[in-house]
């Protein structure tokens, strides 16, 4: 294989050469390679060696048919004596497979999931023993790095396919734009424009009576806000809960009566349906752009995005759909749009609003798809077609770019498509040091689809279950059986063995569900939420622990988390709450005990007496988002200050070293649930301060695995010993990276974000 792949010319010919290789060594009459294009969702022969070598690339079929099919779908070996005869086989004629009987197929596998299918046949009826079987198995699993990287590269060079120039040569000329980074990595890729999804003005005549107006409106709202749940669900499972997160102010917005009143007014005094929600977008966003704060900038478009949706049900056409492939220029890009983009499409994207904080530009992140925000006047100077090297880390693009920088480009493709691999190795195998200090990496979900996630990506149990995403996705509090049946279904896929934390309702005014009736407030961070306003009005609360008791059964392992705690009774308010639960339960309760009971720290004073807390808990939960929020009195939301907010700043660090002690002094466990957690410098320092459970989104956890593995606990020791000593979350940093020999940073790492 070292031979093919060092004297081949191209990616074609790397294949066809492995296909006759395979079938040399296995001593059958014909070999195949196909591959799974996902853009298509079609299998596609790519290689052949004794099958009609001029239908290469023209044989496609969906992983539901064929016998190859049934491979990918299985991702196992599949065998037939008398391929014809199987249930399942299709017949090509264009490929002469017709003398051929016997038929083995197993899958091309990479990051556990099946890209491809590798088939033997010989024209003779026979079965394949296990040692054949074994041997191609092995084979597969041999060439699989080779051959995805073979396509990768190909994926390139058609990529990067030099385009006529429409002008004048010199207009091919490398155009070097800067902008703000809003999603790393790096892409390669044709500019694919697409016009700002801004409908016109609807006619506001209608020939309807206003009933059947309103009958439009409510059904267009109702699956609005079913799409809107499906986004959350889909996100959530695809990515994680704290970016799912985005769209309960769409839900809210949905939801909110004032909102729908305002429309409904404007139906009833005899408007169009659709004029009537246009000229009320219009209205709110006026409102918001009359204020000089971009955080509530961000909650306009997250307006705009709710109501043009509302729109498109009614057929309003707004974003067009594409099905090419390349680097989407768009000028605006909602975060409803985003969530739907074909990341196997769309390799970058490049917009001119929105930057760093906005939500299509987290979910840009979160979806791993490099992004940067330009200019508009620079945007403007990429045209349709165009070739472009993004780099998402540093929030540049060159339009155009020269044979050197493409073959820089394609080095750091395959180079971070190694690393990839590399990680994979890391998610089975248990969290350890490099010296064996063994670290348990739970996983955050919110949704029973959050717990695909969790098992693919190695996590050792849930180290916070968020139940609001549930709550918010209903227009109502949800009856005791219901909750029962949700929670259910995640105890029972999770083993016994393992720890599963659920935290109960954390919510407040900025993000509650219409329903829910919290009044407004000045400042909802902090005002009367979660644990706060539970104990006031506990009915919500009682409801939530009996459904969480009735679900537990006998399970061993399980843990309560309430959140925002400040005061010492409060917690024992709480736990007095549960015990009068189980109570009333009465023998419907059935469980050997009571769940262990945990409080979330997330407020600084909660750390500075944290002593105090630790008779009436069985275990710490640091929420690291809220206490660098609190701490440094920073909304990391706004553009204008976030770059001050880093949760490696050493007044975090002391505050997380005093409750470490503290509980370690009486034996309770610590975890932190936070994106510190996740963070391949903070997850070093945390360490080295004594933590020793970590719980992130199910995704990173590979990476955390890795960067652990590489340092020793007395080195990680010393790092946090430094670090309590440091001036700035910078000088934290760059202690990692220097340790590391990583790269050291010159600027706060989020201020770099809104300079351009």
């Amino acid at each position: 294989m070292s031979r093919i792949i060092t004297s081949s010319h191209n990616a074609d010919e790397t294949l066809s050469r492995t296909a006759t290789l395979i079938a040399e060594r296995m001593h059958v009459d014909a070999s195949s390679i196909y591959i799974y294009d996902v853009s298509q969702n079609q299998l596609i022969l790519k290689a052949t060696h004794g099958l009609n070598p001029k239908v290469v690339e023209e044989v496609r079929m969906s992983p539901s048919e064929g016998l190859v099919g049934l491979v990918h779908e299985r991702c196992e070996a599949v065998q037939a004596s008398k391929m014809q005869d199987h249930p399942r086989f299709k017949h090509f004629p264009q490929t002469n497979e017709i003398r051929f009987s016997s038929f083995l197929g197993v899958p091309l596998v990479e990051h556990r999931k099946s890209f491809g299918v590798l088939v033997a046949h010989t024209e003779d009826s026979r079965v394949f023993v296990g040692d054949e079987i074994e041997m191609l198995k092995a084979i597969a699993a041999q060439i699989s790095s080779l051959v995805s990287k073979a396509l990768l590269l190909k994926q390139l060079d058609l990529a990067t396919q030099a385009i006529q120039p429409r002008v004048s040569p010199s207009a091919s000329a490398s155009i070097h734009l800067s902008g703000t980074p809003v999603g790393t990595g790096i892409a390669l890729g044709k500019a694919i424009q697409l016009h700002p999804g801004t409908p016109e003005e609807p006619p506001r005549e209608t020939s309807n009576p206003p009933e059947g107006e309103l009958q439009d409106f409510h059904s267009a709202l109702e699956h609005t806000i079913n799409d809107t749940i499906k986004l959350v669900e889909k996100i959530s499972g695809d990515v994680g809960t704290e970016e799912a997160a985005i769209f309960h102010v769409h839900l809210m917005f949905l939801e909110d009566q004032h909102f729908q009143g305002k429309i409904e007014k404007y139906i009833l005094e005899g408007n169009s349906v659709s004029w009537s929600i246009y000229e009320t977008i219009q209205e709110y966003l006026s409102a918001f752009s009359q204020i000089d704060d971009p955080y509530l900038s961000e909650k306009g478009a997250d307006l705009k995005d709710v109501g043009y949706r509302l729109l498109h049900f009614l057929g309003h056409e707004l974003l067009a759909e594409t099905e090419k492939e390349g680097i989407l220029v768009i000028e605006e890009l909602l975060p409803g749009d985003m969530a739907r983009l074909d990341a196997n499409r769309i390799k970058g994207i490049i917009t001119s609003s929105g930057g760093i904080v906005s939500h299509a530009a987290i979910l840009a992140r979160s979806l791993r798809i490099p992004g940067i925000c330009l200019d508009l006047d620079l945007m403007k100077r990429i045209h349709e077609g165009d070739l472009i090297a993004l780099d998402g880390k540093n929030g540049s693009a060159v339009v155009h770019p020269g044979e050197e920088l493409m073959a820089a480009f394609k080095r750091r493709v395959v180079l971070e498509e190694q690393h990839q691999e590399h990680l994979d190795q890391f998610r089975e195998k248990p969290c350890r040091t490099q010296d064996g200090v063994e670290m348990k990496v739970l996983a955050n979900i919110a949704l029973e689809n959050d717990l695909n996630q969790l098992f693919r990506h190695g996590a050792e149990g849930i180290g916070l279950y968020r139940t609001e995403i549930f709550f918010l996705s209903l227009d109502r509090y949800p009856e005791i059986e219901e909750q029962v049946e949700v929670y259910q279904r995640v105890f029972e896929s999770i083993p016994q063995e393992q720890p599963l934390m659920i935290r109960t309702l954390d919510l407040g005014a900025d993000k509650a569900a219409p329903y829910m009736g919290y009044p407004q407030e000045g400042n909802p961070y902090l005002g009367c939420r979660a644990l706060r306003r539970q104990l006031r009005k506990p009915r919500v609360l009682k409801n939530q622990l009996k459904s969480i008791l009735l679900a537990s059964g006998r399970r061993e392992k399980l843990s309560l988390i309430f959140p925002m705690v400040t005061d010492v009774q409060e917690i024992r308010q709480a736990k007095q709450l549960l015990h009068e639960c189980a109570t009333d339960l009465g023998d419907d309760f059935n469980g050997s005990k009571l769940p262990e009971i945990g409080m979330m720290f997330e407020v600084p004073s909660s750390f500075m007496i944290s002593e105090r807390f630790m008779k009436e808990i069985d275990f710490c939960a640091i929420g690291s988002n809220d206490l660098t929020q609190y701490l440094l009195a920073v909304d990391r939301n706004n553009p204008q200050i976030s770059h001050l907010y880093d949760p490696l700043h050493p007044a975090v660090l002391q505050l997380i070293q005093i409750l470490i002690k503290n509980a370690d002094r009486y034996q309770k466990p610590v975890e932190l649930c936070g994106e510190m957690a996740s963070d391949t410098d903070g997850a070093v320092i945390l360490a080295g301060l004594g933590l020793r459970i970590f719980s992130m989104n199910a995704p990173l956890i590979p990476t955390i695995k890795e960067r652990l593995s590489m340092i020793s606990m007395p080195d990680a020791e010393r790092l946090a010993r430094e670090a309590l000593k440091s001036e700035s979350a910078l000088q934290v940093r760059n202690l990692v990276r220097a340790h590391f020999n990583d790269p050291l940073l010159k600027i706060e790492p989020l201020r770099q974000s809104i300079s351009s």
